[in-house]
């Protein structure tokens, strides 16, 4: 985290289409579809919107803003979370709005534009989830002083938490150089060409790590994990650890498509992802999700009719398909014959 000077801060600029919304002359039904994030505008224009409508609008207008940003996904706020040249105020107003979600910090956590004040604000009233993640060990030398002194007013803080602010400064310089000491030693080692090895012993590392994890542990790893721990647990029979990973802000598409081709695959995992329209704009998940065999029928038949052609001709050949399906695409084409 980085300091920022004191500096006035530039006003926000909005596209076009967002100054129009705002009119006085905008019908206020309107207002209200773009406050619910009804229209159709770009993810970024679609949180200015919010913003300004929440800062400007009546009652109506801020709590319809207020509820679609809480019920947002992190996959589709991800472009404006991460974006570095975002207004400080809108990463602000977000940050606020969504203090706990984690995975909506964690996404944050590494954009500059982010002031310090946003993370007083966020430590100060966040959830036991939030502070349990971001006060470890290098909780102080990641932010600085007064921010981390945040915590001292969340009654949420547990006692070891605000112990690590009665670590020395000294101290927390010289643990920092045994961190670089150590980097240093792995960068030295990885020279060496025996990263083949290195990355099996890693996984065999984790594989025994997730037997010693409880349900709440295994959930926090697959919220936050990287690729491995994702891989991981997103096998685990507890519903709740396999569809935490679903919810780990860093996952990409291409794992997702992995999940809807992957025929083992549960049916809770089928379930959250029908549920993230981000994800259902995607081709080739929309197309896996129909011949997987735990998708519903229902759901299957909706989705063929945003199939290419060529694939709803494969389809009513194979038989990995349900006769349902089968049979629903050789009425469509018999259809389009006509």
């Amino acid at each position: 985290m980085t300091e920022h000077p004191a500096q006035k801060t530039e006003r926000l600029q909005v596209s076009a289409e967002v100054v129009r919304l705002l009119s006085p002359e905008t019908p206020h039904s309107v207002k209200l579809k773009a406050a619910r994030g009804g229209l159709q505008l770009s993810i970024i224009d679609q949180v200015h919107a919010q913003l300004l409508l929440y800062s400007q609008g009546n009652a109506e207008l801020k709590n319809a803003a207020m509820e679609a940003l809480k019920n947002s996904s992190n996959n589709a706020l991800k472009p404006v979370l991460e974006d570095p040249h975002q207004h400080p105020k809108v990463l602000d107003f977000l940050a606020k709005v969504r203090m706990h979600d984690l995975g909506t910090l964690i996404l944050i956590r590494t954009n500059p534009a982010v002031e310090n004040s946003t993370w007083k604000y966020v430590f100060r009233h966040c959830n036991y989830e939030v502070l349990d993640y971001f006060c470890d060990d290098k909780f102080v030398r990641n932010f600085p002083r007064d921010v981390c002194e945040a915590i001292l007013d969340n009654n949420q803080a547990s006692k070891q938490m605000k112990e690590l602010l009665a670590v020395p400064a000294q101290k927390v310089e010289d643990k920092a150089d045994e961190d670089l000491d150590d980097s240093d030693s792995e960068e030295s080692v990885e020279e060496e060409d025996y990263s083949d090895d290195f990355e099996e012993t890693r996984n065999v590392t984790k594989q025994q790590m997730v037997l010693e994890l409880d349900i709440s542990e295994k959930i926090k790893y697959a919220m936050t994990g990287d690729k491995e721990w994702r891989t991981i647990l997103i096998k685990d029979s507890n519903k709740l650890v396999s569809g935490a990973v679903l919810k780990n802000p860093r996952i990409t598409e291409g794992e997702v498509l992995f999940q809807a081709q992957n025929r083992s695959a549960s049916e809770e995992i089928i379930r959250l992802i029908l549920l993230e329209r981000e994800w259902m704009k995607n081709y080739g998940i929309r197309h896996a999700l129909v011949i997987h065999p735990r998708t519903p029928v229902s759901t299957a038949m909706r989705l063929l009719n945003t199939l290419h052609e060529k694939d709803i001709q494969k389809l009513a050949k194979s038989r990995n398909v349900s006769s349902a399906i089968t049979n629903a695409c050789r009425r469509m084409l018999a259809t389009k014959k006509r």
